[in-house]
């Protein structure tokens, strides 16, 4: 399908259906997971990225009643991997507009595609859960390959959690806004450098990002310091009821020490003092780091499995 349904547009979104798309995929997550439950995708912050633009690279479907029925937007990166995404709310579905919108997303990575750098290899990323098999089928059929595991990994914090086991030598700080701004950003450029798919924040991204949530908790941002240097960090952010772990990262010259678990443990202290039990997070299946093993140390299990997916662009 390269058109919509007559009942339906297709168009780029206004400033102010932010709110709107957000519900929409909040919807579309709640019905992801089987359970009322609100995305940890905050469309303000993501609209917010200087390297972000809605108005080319966002797209609506939206219905002749006047609701929202569908999302999709593509991420450029300076590598030229560019991520996209899609969702339809459960009552649309079974019209097409899923195809339609993955349609969209190809069409437009491959104009980008055309301007990337020559000699670079451009391929558009989705991600699919194993729990929606004919979008994965659909996916395979039409060039993409499954190319990584992902985890979403969750703990009940309920009966309260470990106490962390500081490593010598380590001063643990809140987040200080616009104070630590450029050491926090180099030390997650630093510690994140060889993993799937990354490619480094400019400090004007990283604070869209940061400063771009609403619900920013300095509190809920540990960072570890030895000296004068960031050693790591740990980032937890409310996600309606729930909480999401944003970030957990220990630079090569501190791994290895429980710095890892220490910071993650005293975040879900922290979350718990505020009622916030229920926690997620995202891990690469295939972390060299041994991020899976990490999480299962501090009580989290392995909650989703989300499959993703390459398509493989014309070379500049």
């Amino acid at each position: 399908m390269s058109t919509p349904p007559s009942d339906y547009l297709l168009r780029h979104p206004t400033a102010d259906e932010l709110p709107a798309i957000q519900r929409l995929v909040d919807e579309c997550e709640a019905a992801d997971c089987g359970e009322p439950r609100a995305s940890d995708f905050d469309v303000t912050a993501a609209a917010a990225d200087p390297d972000c633009h809605p108005e080319q690279d966002w797209w609506v479907l939206e219905h002749a009643g006047g609701d929202l029925a569908g999302f999709a937007n593509v991420y450029w990166p300076s590598t030229g991997e560019a991520r996209g995404d899609a969702c339809v709310a459960p009552q649309h579905s079974g019209r097409g507009l899923s195809t339609l919108l993955f349609r969209t997303l190809e069409a437009r990575a491959a104009e980008l595609a055309a301007g990337a750098a020559a000699g670079s290899a451009p391929a558009l990323f989705m991600q699919c859960e194993d729990t929606q098999p004919g979008r994965q089928t659909w996916l395979l059929a039409h060039g993409y390959r499954r190319v990584r595991e992902m985890f979403m990994m969750r703990v009940d914090l309920g009966q309260g959690s470990a106490a962390p086991d500081w490593p010598p030598g380590i001063d643990v700080r809140d987040m200080r806004p616009h104070v630590d701004d450029e050491a926090l950003c180099a030390a997650d450029n630093d510690a994140f450098s060889e993993h799937f798919l990354n490619f480094p924040l400019k400090l004007d991204v990283w604070r869209s990002w940061v400063y771009g949530h609403a619900a920013l908790d300095p509190g809920l941002w540990v960072v570890a310091w030895d000296g004068d240097k960031v050693a790591g960090q740990t980032t937890a952010m409310p996600v309606g009821a729930a909480a999401s772990i944003e970030n957990v990262m220990v630079r090569k010259p501190w791994r290895d020490r429980g710095l890892g678990l220490a910071m993650l443990l005293e975040v879900f202290a922290r979350l718990h003092e505020r009622g916030r039990d229920d926690v997620s997070l995202w891990v690469d299946a295939e972390n060299a780091t041994g991020a899976v093993r990490l999480y299962e140390a501090a009580g989290m299990h392995v909650w989703r499995h989300i499959g993703v997916f390459k398509l493989e662009l014309a070379p500049a």
